[in-house]
């Protein structure tokens, strides 16, 4: 996902070009984005998972790409998972945090501006929830959120391919392309506690439940 920030309008614009998979060991090139980077398996048992899934209990929605599917999850945006929502759905946090990043002022069906909100959470990891709606970034930078806890409302800004869905990905840092200070942080492969079994993240083209959990 190559990013380019407008500062002076608080607007992040983002876009998904199709990548080709690069061989093993990937290139050496400074930009992050153009790397190769391997799909992962994870380790954690899906039912010890730190994360929720990013919606609220009770609803349930499909996920279109997941882990590794090609064209927007391709390489360094490998992992990751694009769940299809109406504009407007309630967004949730998948996990308590501290948010980083909160930008807006993209209108839905623009597709080289996009409205995200990342959480930063107690082992430094970053959540990223994009696409969001105008008026839809329900939080500031600086807040602390809790698990379950409304952050934003779903949209369709950014290069969705004109289906409106939430982006939601996890990473080492919240220096993302596009953001300030971009650093190297590739998406990590996650999976979910209140769900179906997920060991290997969500699936693409499956509807998945949120369930009822503990808190952290």
């Amino acid at each position: 996902m190559n990013c380019e920030i407008k500062a002076n309008k608080l607007r992040i614009l983002i876009f998904f070009p199709l990548l080709i998979p690069l061989l093993s060991g990937g290139c050496s090139s400074s930009d992050p984005e153009k790397r190769g980077y391997p799909c992962q398996t994870i380790q954690t048992d899906w039912q010890d998972s730190k994360y929720v899934l990013p919606f609220p209990i009770g609803k349930a929605y499909k996920v279109n790409q997941g882990n590794c599917s090609g064209y927007g999850h391709s390489n360094f945006w490998n992992h990751g998972y694009d769940i299809i929502m109406d504009i407007g759905t309630v967004v949730t946090a998948a996990r308590t945090g501290v948010v980083g990043w909160a930008e807006e002022g993209c209108k839905d069906g623009d597709r080289k501006c996009t409205n995200l909100i990342t959480i930063i959470h107690s082992d430094k990891t970053v959540a990223l929830y994009s696409h969001l709606t105008l008026g839809g970034v329900r939080v500031h930078s600086g807040d602390s959120v809790k698990v379950g806890q409304e952050i934003g409302l779903s949209g369709n800004t950014g290069n969705t391919g004109g289906l409106p869905h939430l982006h939601f990905s996890v990473h080492p840092c919240n220096e993302l392309p596009g953001l300030p200070n971009a650093g190297v942080c590739p998406s990590a492969i996650v999976n979910f506690r209140n769900t179906e079994i997920n060991q290997n993240g969500l699936e693409a083209h499956k509807v998945y439940m949120a369930l009822p959990y503990l808190s952290e």
